[in-house]
């Protein structure tokens, strides 16, 4: 029997069952009174049922309706429609010349769900001026259709896409632990086939590019073509395997480093494979992936990982081997290369402990690149109700030295909420750093949050930005918001950091973001960035035989305002969840890249977000992150996802940790909201 019979037999035995009832009902209904009764209020020790709310009416909304639109239209399916109007104005002033960028543009946003052919959705944006990039300009905007779900006979579901999209890949490459291959944006179209016995199809190709832009997206292409086709199956229980080609043709430049020279300006083309085999039974996971593929010309370049894990009750291990050649890369996107070696990681929490470590080995495959040693761990236990203790350890063996660093903290909750004491020390071949930082997220009102940070910080002899550093610094910070009234909202970040001793810089920067809402669909979204560092006066050496010289630096201002007219109509019930179909339960995923300037893992008053990050989920979905870093996923299915940060747009020396990739668990009716730093290369 076909999909549409299966359908059909459905309602028909649906329609039966509600016509029935009925009958029976009006029956009963037309039976003579009878002289006793036999209902539940007139039964020895009986009393009447009353319907009850559950939770006492506690049970959080479904937020794949949208939590900040009021709509009683639940007619139909589920649709809905965002318009943003954007002005963004930035400036900068150094050296006695300024830089100015303008953006201006519309972005739009729609989705609609159909019966009997999925869940719909249409980005569009038209944008004015540029983002200052010293490349060659967009397209002016993007403009995306994407297709997700559609049911066919047999038990296949399609997604597909148009426009201004991502590369798709089989699932089995986009959740590994330790290396991984990255979406590539490009201009073209993209199908992903799912049907029985784990098989999936995949198969894309346009022209490959970047997505730039500051508030409003815009394409930039790269030149050139790619394409890519794959498949994955599970031939018996607990197995999976698959397989993928990406190729990229006559590419203008690769995302990432250039490797040896070959990529860059010049028109570049590669063609990669891979092949991957993976087993998992209940907490227990082993995959083993082979590269195999040649870029500019350059063949016979290999690689291969296995990586696994075990599970155990509340003990977690993972561990893998790998080799990968130079010159190796994925489409026209560069991966981790040139590197061999292994790492274990331990992973124990309770209700008392968390506790983390582990190793990583790597060493150059050619000898021309780095050898590293990586240890690291940190730990916490809960005192009691009101005190945790916690440390942590870094330490770092590499052809360039011995770096390594040390942190404990004390953490309180008291009257005014909750604190944090914290103390770090830092040393590397060019010099130390020891801060000591007093933190404190207040209790405040339902609806708002705030927290504040001191920190005083000791640089002696580090070398940053090739400049000599002696130096005490006084820093503080506050960040905060919430919902002030029934229409305004605001969030905000100030930090102010000044030398108390030495030449550092002084710096202030403030980051307010408002929110007012019209009406039931409008919004009015403003936020003022400023941020300003003092000239100053280093001490520089510029000769071995001659004293160090006093070298001026100049001031740095920057300015920026963005400002967004909001419409936005929901209607309908049960949209289909990214991930997953209509009806199945959903959570929303939100959060921001940060730069982690004390490197103690947590979003601190006063640091600042990465904007124009990819943020992508799965392997198949992404976004970028806007001025304040932030990114969301309003909508996605509930369970286990895996997110992985692109690090193209990642302003220098910063890195992230673990290549940018974490695992969470998003709960059904729920907001997970997590942070993602990023640390400074030492």
């Amino acid at each position: 029997m076909t999909f549409r019979g299966k359908l059909a037999v459905g309602l028909s035995g649906i329609v039966g069952l509600g016509w029935c009832g009925a009958a029976i009902a009006q029956s009963i209904a037309s039976l003579p009174p009878s002289a006793t009764s036999w209902a539940a209020s007139n039964l020895p020790g009986m009393t009447l049922y009353q319907d009850k709310l559950i939770g006492d009416g506690a049970l959080t909304p479904d937020i794949s309706r949208g939590g900040d639109i009021e709509s009683d239209d639940t007619s139909g399916l589920a649709r809905s429609l965002q318009i943003d109007a954007v002005a963004s104005a930035l400036s900068a002033k150094q050296s006695g010349s300024s830089t100015n960028e303008v953006e201006s543009g519309f972005v739009g946003k729609s989705q609609w769900e159909t019966a009997d052919y999925g869940a719909w959705s249409l980005d569009a944006s038209a944008r004015a001026g540029g983002s200052g990039l010293e490349s060659e300009q967009g397209q002016g905007g993007t403009l995306t259709l994407h297709q997700r779900g559609m049911p066919f006979d047999g038990g296949w579901l399609a997604d597909n896409a148009l426009g201004d999209i991502n590369s798709p890949g089989i699932n089995v490459a986009r959740v590994q632990p330790r290396f991984y291959l990255p979406t590539s944006p490009m201009q073209g179209v993209s199908t992903d086939w799912h049907g029985p016995d784990g098989l999936q199809l995949v198969a894309g190709a346009g022209v490959p590019g970047l997505f730039d832009g500051i508030e409003v997206p815009d394409f930039r292409s790269l030149g050139g073509s790619t394409a890519t086709a794959g498949a994955q199956w599970s031939p018996a229980s607990h197995w999976t395997v698959g397989g993928e080609v990406v190729e990229a043709h006559d590419v203008n430049l690769a995302v990432g480093q250039v490797l040896d020279g070959v990529l860059g300006q010049v028109p570049t083309s590669s063609t990669t494979g891979l092949m991957s085999a993976a087993w998992a039974d209940q907490g227990e996971h082993l995959q083993m992936n082979i590269l195999d593929g040649e870029v500019g010309g350059k063949s016979n370049a290999a690689g291969a990982w296995v990586d696994g894990s075990i599970t155990q009750g509340r003990i977690q291990q993972s561990a893998g081997l790998f080799r990968i050649d130079p010159n190796l890369t994925w489409g026209n996107q560069v991966i981790a290369d040139d590197m061999q070696g292994g790492y274990y990681r331990f992973d124990y929490q309770s209700r008392q402990w968390m506790t983390d470590v582990g190793i990583d080995e790597a060493r150059s495959v050619s000898g021309e690149g780095a050898n590293t040693t990586f240890l690291t761990g940190d730990a916490r236990y809960q005192v009691s109700r009101d005190w945790g203790v916690g440390g942590l350890a870094d330490a770092s063996h590499s052809d360039g030295g011995n770096s390594w660093s040390v942190g404990g903290y004390l953490d309180h909750l008291n009257h005014w909420g909750g604190s944090r004491e914290q103390v770090d020390y830092a040393k590397t071949p060019t010099g130390q750093d020891s801060t000591v930082t007093l933190s404190q997220t207040w209790t405040m009102p339902a609806g708002t949050h705030l927290s504040t940070s001191t920190y005083i910080e000791r640089i002696d002899g580090a070398v940053i930005n090739e400049l000599l550093q002696n130096s005490t610094v006084l820093g503080l910070s506050a960040f905060g918001g919430g919902q002030l009234t029934a229409r305004l909202s605001a969030e905000g970040n100030v930090n102010w950091a000044s030398a108390v001793q030495g030449r550092a810089a002084p710096g202030v920067s403030a980051n307010v973001s408002l929110t007012y809402r019209l009406s039931q669909n409008w919004q009015i979204l403003a936020t003022y960035y400023d941020s300003r560092t003092g000239s100053w006066t280093p001490l520089t050496v510029t000769s071995p035989l001659s004293p160090p010289v006093p070298t001026p630096v100049a001031s740095l201002q920057e300015k920026g305002v963005f400002l967004t007219f909001r419409y936005k109509r929901e209607a309908g019930l049960h949209f289909a969840p990214l991930g997953g179909a209509p009806g199945t339960g959903s959570g929303e995923l939100k959060g921001a890249v940060y730069l982690d300037a004390n490197n103690n893992g947590q979003m601190d008053a006063g640091e600042s977000g990465a904007p124009n990050v990819t943020v992508v989920v799965d392997g198949r979905f992404s976004v970028q992150t806007d001025a304040n870093g932030r990114f969301d996923f309003p909508v996605l299915v509930a369970g286990h996802h895996v997110i992985q940060v692109m690090t193209d747009n990642l302003p220098l020396p910063w890195s992230l940790i673990g290549a940018g990739r974490i695992e969470v668990e998003v709960k059904t009716r729920d907001h997970t909201d997590i942070n993602i730093g990023a640390q400074r290369l030492r």
